[in-house]
């Protein structure tokens, strides 16, 4: 069972709870991944039509191509789990601001959507879980000072994408690297 067809269960679940604001919470997921699955698909037509070939009609008008892209192009798991990864990270991020604000209880609502939603992703790695798989990466790379912080970066984030924060892979390897061997 996907992403989505877990969401679609628990919404029903919910509503039949009476659990309100999991219901909103899961709801704005699934709106979330419907505006990404549209947004997949509208890359794809714009690709068709890119390279769609340039018709002329007689007097010299272009022509619009008929073009044929399935309208049920679904998201892959992985571009779910980046969508619900990125609604975590606008709960946090407005949390932040709301406690800055002096909103707590505005703050604790939007960190209360976040854990809804991170139950849905992988489980993310902790610093102290993190910091050998860096350390070992690191050195893999080649990598022995904080100058080849822009070389590793890239590597690091791709090779532990989903399974932790850009923010921590940063902050871990810029210790790492300034770190003297």
């Amino acid at each position: 069972m996907n992403i989505q067809e877990q969401l679609q269960n628990d919404v029903k679940v919910a509503m039949r709870a009476g659990d309100r604001p999991r219901v909103d919470v899961i709801r704005m997921a699934l709106a979330a991944l419907q505006s990404a699955r549209l947004a997949l698909v509208g890359a794809e037509y714009d690709k068709a039509l890119a390279a769609a070939p340039k018709v002329l009609d007689d007097r010299g008008q272009v022509v619009p191509p008929e073009i044929a892209i399935d309208r049920n192009l679904q998201l892959s798991e992985t571009a779910m789990q980046e969508t619900l990864a990125k609604e975590v990270k606008r709960r946090y991020d407005a949390a932040e601001l709301y406690r800055k604000g002096g909103r707590p209880e505005l703050a604790a609502q939007e960190e209360a959507e976040a854990a809804i939603l991170e139950e849905y992703l992988p489980r993310q790695l902790t610093s102290e879980e993190l910091r050998p798989l860096l350390v070992e990466a690191i050195g893999a790379l080649g990598a022995s000072s904080i100058a080849d912080m822009g070389r590793v970066m890239p590597a690091l984030i791709q090779q532990f994408n989903g399974r932790a924060d850009g923010r921590i892979i940063s902050q871990l390897a810029r210790e790492i690297l300034s770190q003297p061997n």
